[in-house]
């Protein structure tokens, strides 16, 4: 999955002229904080070179897992197109961007995003290649959601890692308030990422909300550690991307995990999803499958399975088995 050709122009035209060793050092810098998910009160992306290195590094991998969760509310709810945003910890606009490649009819999106580099770097990216209007805010997202309009879909990328834990519920609470139709939640696919999405899942299925994906049940989650609920999506590496990261491999794998809620049951539910890679064979594929009942189990299909095994081995990783 690849970037845009808009946003990819945009990106190549701010990074252009910036001395790869800068770039690499700030790379690394913000790679340190990610992987550590530290909460010094600082923003990772408080400096212009700290939101560049993020272009260069880390914004085709969260545009692909945006994109990938995204595609799995349009294949639950093929009638919803929503014409407002809300972004709540935006970045550069990685959601506006995905959600109007899979959306061209969005009309309307606001922004919240703390840190005015990243307001500044977002902006220039859109001017020239939108016609949605988009409002950029300063805001942290624990504490100024209070005057904010409702939106048909609210998203929170990436963002919870940075937030202190007891600050959660409160948080979810009020991304839920300002939900008219469907809220997206997506982080890293790390196990303490899994586990912030169960807590927000949990509170959402609590306050009513209908689960859409990935989960094709609204049961307990019947994975438990050391195994944990993630997905992948290959994505392509940039010549500087490579130089960078002193990366040798032309490609990266970005695990995320998400969970999107709505006011409105799933027109088109799946009967399972697949949540591992598949592992076929001769006449045969196995599945690794989180079942509508609330149970997770490995499935064998083979070529008596007919019709249902050439569906089965055409599903990937995080891919739903439809009715």
């Amino acid at each position: 999955m690849e970037l845009p050709i808009p946003l990819r122009q945009g990106v190549e035209r701010l990074l252009e002229k910036v001395p790869l060793p800068t770039l690499k050092q700030a790379a690394k810098t913000l790679s340190d904080r990610y992987r550590a998910e530290l909460r010094d009160g600082r923003l990772h992306m408080a400096e212009e070179m700290a939101v560049k290195a993020y272009l260069a590094t880390r914004l085709p991998a969260t545009y692909a897992a945006v994109r990938a969760s995204l595609d799995a509310v349009s294949e639950a709810r093929p009638d919803y197109a929503p014409k407002t945003l809300l972004d709540v910890g935006a970045g550069p606009g990685t959601v506006l961007w995905a959600a109007l490649d899979l959306w061209p009819d969005l009309e309307q999106a606001v922004l919240i995003e703390a840190s005015a580099a990243v307001r500044r770097i977002g902006e220039a990216l859109a001017t020239e290649a939108m016609t949605a209007r988009i409002a950029w805010l300063a805001g942290d997202v624990t504490i100024d959601l209070a005057d904010l309009k409702p939106a048909e879909l609210v998203t929170c990328a990436y963002v919870l890692d940075e937030i202190a834990p007891a600050s959660l519920p409160k948080l979810i609470d009020r991304l839920w308030h300002l939900t008219d139709d469907t809220l997206l939640v997506v982080e890293p696919g790390t196990p303490a990422g899994w586990q912030r999405i169960l807590a927000v899942r949990r509170h959402l299925i609590e306050a009513g909300a209908h689960v859409l994906a990935p989960c094709p049940h609204e049961a307990p989650c019947p994975l438990a550690a050391p195994d944990w609920c993630h997905f992948s999506r290959r994505v392509a590496r940039s010549r500087l991307h490579r130089l960078a990261k002193d990366a040798d491999v032309p490609w990266e794998d970005e695990k995320f995990i998400y969970v999107a809620a709505s006011r409105h049951p799933a027109v088109h539910p799946p009967q399972a999803r697949v949540i591992a890679p598949s592992k076929p064979g001769s006449g045969k594929v196995l599945l690794k499958l989180c079942e509508k009942d609330g149970s997770v189990d490995e499935k064998l299909f083979t070529k008596r399975d007919g019709e249902m095994f050439k569906t089965a081995r055409r599903l990937d990783w995080g891919d739903a088995l439809p009715e």
